[in-house]
């Protein structure tokens, strides 16, 4: 097959998915309802995130509108830009055209392309500002040019406002500037481009810093309750789940043709290059699994370069197997792509189904009052849901209570609340409120989901 039929495959698979989007009965899955109802109200920051996927969606949806079939296709849009940006990155890394536009084709359907391209992620953004600063460091390090690190700190400063965990590429810089003399020689021999480079990184992470400042750092104090160190859990469990989670994201078969190979593997810049930018992130998380947990996309970009890394060994040896990894890995995407298409009765598709159902239920008994939901993910599905009805939707939070998320910040159930409304969680969540209320259960639901049954009350005032 030559690169031209992958191409097209490739432009089928997308209509594919396109066509499943359209006629599915899922719906969008928590998180992603949440980042639509951020873009929905710009800041420089959010509770648990950076704000860049909320501006980029502001945008989109500006233009596109904020139906599911759209909001579904902005992440498979910013995967072509990510493809793209990982064709440049190959050709900066000595790979000639038609291997960079191979490789290009063949991550767009590794398993965590498939599935990430699926769903509306800070990862998305972090993935594209991450490979371009990957691309913007080869430059700078070739031609020492100021320009190149203004733009290098800009970018990766946008890497940063997508999601926190750029900081793993100042690591990985680091490591580079140990391990490669080439690299350490362009940086010395430019202080004040390395200047231009710190300052235009710490201007456009400015804002969030000003907005974290003013808000009592409180996605630090989220960040650090995601590391949960203090609940050390010993384990070799999920090291090894991890460890089988990278393995399949990048797509087994290419990962096997690697080790296979390993013998050929040469550490020359580009390896060291490829290395610098995988190995601080993946070791990082997994000592994290060992010690607490680890979700398998936190170590995101260090796929980037471990994908591109695998392909250039097995491409040198055997290009054949790359096409046979790309067979196999389009087979998995189209099974994907077809449960989505038929709304496959299935406990891995629990999150993403019966909401838009529950949603017209809940909308039929109260009708235009005002709803207080106590789940983040609850409160974010529902709000997307009745996005074009005139009910507000408010979260359970008293004054100087811990926050748990955004929506405590944004939406707040005042205390001194005198109007009726109707309640999604539990009566005790309301009971800070001052003035005297009773609670009457309406309903109790259960649905996939959510793994609790949900209890709708209305509440009155006396």
């Amino acid at each position: 097959m030559t690169n031209k039929t992958l191409t097209y495959l490739i432009f089928l698979l997308i209509i594919f998915k396109i066509t499943a989007i359209y006629y599915t009965n899922f719906g969008l899955y928590g998180d992603e309802a949440q980042y639509w109802l951020w873009s929905q109200a710009l800041d420089f920051g959010y509770y648990s995130k950076p704000p860049l996927l909320a501006w980029f969606l502001n945008g989109y949806t500006g233009v596109f509108g904020s139906s599911f079939i759209s909001l579904k296709i902005f992440p498979a849009l910013v995967y072509l830009f990510i493809s793209y940006a990982i064709y440049v990155l190959c050709i900066s890394l000595s790979l000639d055209k038609k291997s960079a536009w191979l490789c290009a084709l063949s991550f767009l359907i590794i398993p965590a392309a498939s599935l990430s391209s699926f769903l509306i992620s800070t990862d998305l953004l972090l993935l594209l500002f991450w490979t371009i600063s990957m691309v913007l460091l080869l430059k700078t390090i070739n031609d020492n040019s100021t320009f190149g690190f203004l733009l290098l700190g800009l970018f990766l400063g946008l890497a940063f406002l997508a999601k926190y965990a750029a900081v793993y590429f100042l690591l990985s810089l680091f490591l580079l500037l140990i391990i490669d003399k080439k690299t350490l020689i362009a940086f010395k021999n430019s202080p004040v481009g390395v200047l231009v480079f710190l300052l235009s990184f710490l201007l456009v992470l400015a804002p969030n810093v000003w907005w974290n400042f003013n808000n009592g750092w409180v996605t630090l104090s989220h960040t650090s309750d995601n590391a949960n160190l203090q609940n050390l859990n010993f384990n070799l469990y999920e090291p090894l789940k991890f460890i089988g989670a990278q393995i399949i994201m990048v797509g087994p078969f290419l990962f096997f043709s690697f080790v296979f190979f390993l013998k050929y593997f040469r550490l020359d810049f580009e390896n060291k290059f490829l290395l610098a930018f995988s190995l601080p992130v993946l070791l990082i998380v997994l000592v994290e699994s060992f010690l607490v947990r680890a979700n398998a996309n936190w170590a995101a970009p260090a796929l980037i370069s471990v994908f591109v890394m695998l392909f250039r060994l097995v491409d040198n040896k055997k290009t054949h197997l790359i096409k046979i990894n790309f067979v196999l890995n389009y087979f998995i995407a189209t099974c994907l792509f077809a449960s989505v298409l038929i709304s496959l009765d299935n406990k891995v598709f629990d999150r993403i189904k019966g909401i838009d159902e529950f949603a017209d239920e809940i909308n039929g008994i109260i009708n235009n009052k005002d709803l207080v939901i106590s789940d983040r993910i609850v409160f974010s599905n529902i709000s997307y849901e009745i996005r074009n009805k005139q009910n507000r939707v408010f979260m359970p939070y008293k004054n100087n209570a811990p926050m748990t998320n955004h929506f405590q910040m944004s939406s707040p159930l005042k205390s001194d609340r005198k109007d009726s409304f109707f309640l999604i969680g539990s009566l005790s969540d309301v009971s800070y409120l001052s003035k005297k209320h009773r609670g009457e259960l309406i309903k109790e639901f259960g649905v996939s989901f959510s793994s609790d049954p949900l209890r709708l009350y209305e509440v009155s005032f006396k």
